[in-house]
């Protein structure tokens, strides 16, 4: 289960599933008690024969494998019951015989507490069609695969169950937001595939799953191609990262994944990396998952030494010790003489920004005080605290997109006399400003899925632009975010749109482990002392059949892995063309448990692997 915490529900994304709270009066059931319910249409006629998918809304639940609490049908006049619920909340989706989506409210039962009778209701709106074929590797239909329908949702996703039918095909139909299909069959690994466009028939290819001998050869070839690290800490030297010297030559952006936002290992070894990178290949950007106009207070401190590095990070999802020891490097190596060309520090993001509100606002005070009056009050409506501007009408919310492609032509159509007045850098930062201010608006308003991941490659591709030819960038980000392949959450990355407009001169190093602590935002909604917040979490050693125990089979405690090197044939590339599971964690967790593990395509989403065996918990700064 893909889970929202309540600071996600704060940005007014809403929730998929909402639904009306009219209906019949409450009933008393006990905890364990059935609990009747109907099926109904749009008009609220009866809909029997809809197959009905009943899960528990908790963190825990992995929607890709574990199984539902109960599975009913509605019979004559669309009734069903839904038998023995023990205390706890629960979603409710079905598909009707046409092929509807029919979602109910969250379901909450409390022992000895009133239960509304259940309700679903199919799609009032004018649903869209997704329809596909399930096929193994050589196209051929699979007859009756088991498949899930995963509607994304805040703070749970919608999930219902149903086979394919005896061509493979599947067809429902589905009101507005973003789907995938989860499809399993005996032999076959269990495939998670995002639909880009409901109305366009996709394929989901299933893969059978690689034999023993398979397996050997990949990490035999692991073993002999890889490139093991005698430390991720700096100040070892960089001959062991030599051998990367010949691999990434060519590259003028490298990014670096995580398959955490809080592993100490992840953060060091990066560090590491930037060094090999700037000192031995002449990279001169960095570039982070952090709004562009707080990133440019960074970039003052990495390039003339202002302002505390350390307040910098205060309320930051980056506030760490080893973030920290980066920054510093960074000053330290622009302030050396020896270094005429300097390090810059990007931020790439386009999130909630009063900073990026100031700087124009600052910006066209200077430049153009008539349009800066003008201006004013839309543009403040984009700093309200608490997440205000997601709260705005959406009349409102309209208005201020207006005023920003406005504001946007106007920097366009003053450029000239705004630069007599300032300077290109400093018209150009502002413009910036004002794009990603614009990229936040759309967002919001959820003009197109995926906007922030777009957002980002375009940022980063703008600083390339402003830095001049030849500027070599590092990207740090999730392996989300710069995988250059569809994933199972995102169909387009930032990787990916990096990817088209690089070519091979982008390099991604996905970041894997096997085991130990990382830091994680601990979304419990009453946890124990000492264990609200950011906090230390650890996961055990991953299955045989997980590619973090692939990679730990090599022995190396440290490694890197160039995957471009992998020969196209052989048993160790019929290893690797798979997917397999391996961690996926972001920036929240559980103590109540949370799926870890996603189902990557490694050959797809990186150029290559960095390894750390065992891990530990990034080390917050102190407050």
């Amino acid at each position: 289960m893909r889970f929202r915490p309540w600071w996600l529900l704060a940005l007014g994304l809403g929730c998929a599933s909402a639904r009306s709270d009219s209906g019949p009066p409450p009933v008393t059931a006990p905890a364990r008690a059935g609990l009747p319910g109907q099926v109904l249409d749009a008009q609220g006629a009866p809909l029997p024969g809809t197959r009905i998918t009943v899960i528990p809304r908790v963190p825990s639940w992995d929607v890709r494998s574990d199984a539902p609490v109960a599975r009913v049908t509605s019979g004559a006049g669309g009734r069903f019951e839904v038998p023995s619920l023990p205390p706890g909340e629960y979603g409710l989706a079905g598909i009707t015989p046409d092929g509807l989506f029919a979602v109910g409210e969250t379901l909450k039962v409390e022992a000895g507490q009133p239960v509304k009778p259940l309700e679903l209701r199919a799609e009032s709106a004018s649903p869209g069609l997704l329809e596909g074929t399930v096929v193994d590797e050589a196209g051929t239909p699979l007859p009756g695969a088991a498949l899930r329908i995963v509607r994304a949702g805040m703070p749970f996703d919608d999930v219902t169950l149903l086979e394919a039918s005896a061509e493979g095909r599947f067809q429902v139909r589905s009101a507005e937001g973003a789907h995938s299909v989860i499809a399993s069959a005996p032999g076959f690994s269990t495939v998670m595939q995002r639909v880009p466009q409901r109305g366009e028939p996709v394929t989901v290819r299933m893969e059978r799953a690689a034999d023993a001998s398979m397996a050997r050869a990949a990490v035999a070839w692991m073993k002999q191609t890889g490139v093991p690290l005698k430390s991720v800490e700096t100040g070892q030297g960089l001959e062991d990262l030599a051998p990367l010297k010949l691999v990434l030559k060519d590259t003028r952006v490298v990014a670096l994944g995580e398959a955490t936002h809080g592993t100490r290992e992840f953060f060091q070894l990066k560090h590491r990396m930037l060094e090999f990178l700037v000192t031995e290949l002449g990279f001169t950007v960095f570039a982070l998952e952090e709004n562009f106009a707080e990133g440019l207070a960074f970039n003052d401190y990495v390039l003339d030494g202002r302002g505390d590095p350390a307040r910098l990070l205060s309320g930051s999802a980056w506030n760490t010790e080893e973030v920290l020891a980066l920054l510093q490097w960074m000053r330290r190596y622009n302030e050396d003489p020896a270094h005429p060309k300097k390090l810059k520090f990007y931020g790439v993001d386009m999130q909630f920004s009063p900073k990026a509100v100031a700087r124009v606002k600052a910006y066209l005070a200077e430049v153009d005080a008539a349009q800066a009056a003008q201006a004013e009050e839309p543009l403040g409506w984009l700093a309200l605290p608490k997440s205000g501007f997601n709260r705005l009408p959406a009349e409102r919310q309209q208005e201020a997109r207006a005023h920003l492609d406005a504001l946007a032509q106007r920097f366009e159509a003053e450029k000239a006399r705004y630069i007599r007045q300032s300077s290109a850098a400093q018209w150009a930062v502002a413009r910036q400003c004002v794009r990603v201010l614009r990229q936040f608006v759309g967002k919001v308003l959820q003009e197109e899925e995926e906007l922030r991941d777009r957002a980002m490659a375009e940022n980063l591709l703008w600083a390339l632009e402003h830095e001049g030819p030849g500027t070599r960038a590092v990207l740090w980000a999730h392996n989300g975010h710069v995988q250059r392949g569809p994933g199972e959450w995102r169909e387009h990355a930032a990787g990916r749109h990096l990817a088209d407009a690089l070519g091979p001169s982008l390099y991604v190093f996905g970041m894997a482990f096997h085991r130990g602590e990382f830091l994680a935002f601990n979304m419990d909604p009453q946890p124990p002392p000492g264990r609200q917040g950011m906090v230390a979490f650890s996961v055990p050693p991953e299955p045989e059949d997980t590619l973090d125990a692939a990679l730990a089979a090599t022995g190396w405690p440290v490694f890197a892995l160039d995957l471009r090197a992998l020969p196209r044939t052989g048993p160790a590339y019929e290893w690797w063309r798979r997917s397999r599971r391996a961690h996926d964690i972001g920036f929240i967790y559980s103590d109540g448990g949370y799926p870890s593990l996603a189902q990557i395509h490694a050959l797809r989403l990186y150029d290559g692997l960095l390894f750390v065996e065992r891990t530990t918990a990034a080390r917050l700064n102190p407050r």
